[in-house]
């Protein structure tokens, strides 16, 4: 008896959520134009996870905060850090850490924008933060088909 085993590459996914894969990465690249920021991976910034024992978001806020800076920063990047993970070129969740070498399913999508919603509900979480998971959630959203209108 002969046993065969499957070898499954990693074909690039049609689509992510509810949204083609194609128009995820428009709407990735143009927000990450106007934030004046290339559309690759940061592997050295920080996140929310201030529970993961990696940088917090403490560690990251003097770069997004100052005189001049405007919360739509910080909404901006969690939106740009949400489609980046969910395009697969991140490897933790934005704001749970949860890992994925893969375009994240639907479930991990919607878990991940849940736990944007329970620290957007939380009345001790910072503005600053606040903003970054609001970019976060929003995204998730458009992208579980939650919304209609894609973040920033």
């Amino acid at each position: 008896m002969t046993t065969r085993h499957a070898t499954q590459t990693r074909a690039r996914a049609s689509r992510i959520g509810v949204r083609p894969a194609d128009e995820v990465e428009s709407v990735y690249r143009t927000l990450a134009a106007e934030a004046g920021r290339a559309p690759a991976p940061d592997p050295g910034r920080g996140d929310v996870r201030e529970w993961a024992g990696e940088p917090t978001w403490g560690d990251i806020a003097p770069r997004r905060t100052g005189p001049g800076a405007e919360p739509s920063d910080a909404v901006s990047e969690g939106a740009a850090d949400a489609y980046r993970w969910a395009l697969a070129r991140e490897e933790r969740g934005p704001v749970t850490g949860a890992p994925a070498r893969e375009v994240p399913d639907l479930w991990r999508l919607t878990a991940e924008a849940d736990a944007a919603a329970v620290l957007l509900d939380d009345p001790v979480c910072p503005p600053e933060k606040r903003a970054y998971v609001r970019g976060v959630h929003d995204a998730l959203a458009w992208l579980c088909g939650q919304s209609d209108e894609h973040a920033v």
